[in-house]
């Protein structure tokens, strides 16, 4: 068992637990479907993902995103969310594709509860990654 400071009470350091999932698809087919990717980093404005290199979508293809952030005290979805791929990165084994949220889209896309979700979404993810940080950092 290691040892402890004396005003460490847990046995084991909780870590935050808000995750970001997402999933897309283009929007040229009526029936295509959602595949999943992993989220590398997110902010109000766009955000990049990992993809499988061989579903990639081309640079200027829309995209129709699915995001879930899980955290302890629940969860927070947003659908139907569009962006434009503006660049996209292959590296070993995975595809990195860097994404803009197309605000003048549609309806939804200008809406401000729209942009209010994206950006609690951003400063929740923020605060999870500075908490992560300054837990690793302590010994």
């Amino acid at each position: 068992m290691p040892a402890f400071p004396q005003q460490e009470r847990r046995r084991h350091r909780r870590m935050p637990a808000a995750e970001l999932t997402l999933e897309w698809r283009r929007r040229r087919g009526l029936f295509s479907r959602f595949h999943p990717a992993i989220g590398e980093d997110f902010t109000r404005e766009g955000l990049s993902m990992v993809v499988e290199p061989d579903r990639e979508p081309a640079p200027g293809d829309t995209l129709e995103l699915r995001a879930a952030l899980s955290m302890e005290a629940g969860q927070l979805d947003l659908e139907k969310i569009l962006a434009v791929v503006k660049n996209v990165r292959r590296e070993s084994g995975h595809c990195r594709v860097g994404l803009a949220f197309d605000f003048a889209a549609n309806r939804t896309m200008r809406a401000e509860s729209t942009v209010a979700q994206l950006a609690r979404i951003e400063g929740l993810l923020a605060r999870s990654a500075k908490l992560r940080q300054r837990l690793l950092a302590t010994p």
